[in-house]
């Protein structure tokens, strides 16, 4: 997936990038691109070796743009199913029926919470397999 970006900043090997909106996207706003002042910013590794103001073509593979987002949302939203459903179905078992959906939510969240510190603690690790990173290809001006 191809995206055109501007530099505004280099840090090392990677390059800040403000995606431009792309040629196929509606106007739907659901990106919040649609807004003037509303950009995407992403890091990107500097294989180009872009400058600061270069417009560059930024590339992810798109299976691992879909996988990337599995894991970020469905994953977390899977476990947050488990928790609840888990939760409710055991504290009917113990008997627990008091508040029941109660504690079922408060043990989905808790799920939830722990599948997000465990994806942002492996994060590094994301990064520096550089499978889930964005790649700057080329330089167009």
């Amino acid at each position: 997936m191809q995206r055109e970006g501007k530099v505004t900043g280099i840090n090392g090997e990677n390059a800040t990038v403000i995606l431009m909106k792309h040629s196929a996207c509606g106007d739907c706003g659901a990106c919040q691109m649609g807004k003037e002042n509303m950009n995407i910013t992403i890091e990107a590794l500097n294989n180009a070796s872009a400058k600061i103001g270069d417009k560059v073509l930024v590339d992810m593979d798109s299976p691992d743009v879909l996988f990337a987002a599995f894991i970020a949302y469905g994953i977390p939203l899977i476990m947050l199913i488990i928790g609840i459903a888990g939760s409710g179905f055991l504290f009917n078992r113990l008997g627990m029926t008091n508040n029941l959906e109660l504690y079922s939510l408060i043990v989905g969240a808790i799920f939830l919470a722990a599948t997000y510190l465990i994806i942002r603690k492996k994060d590094e690790e994301f990064k520096e397999s550089k499978k889930y990173v964005s790649i700057i290809t080329e330089i167009i001006e």
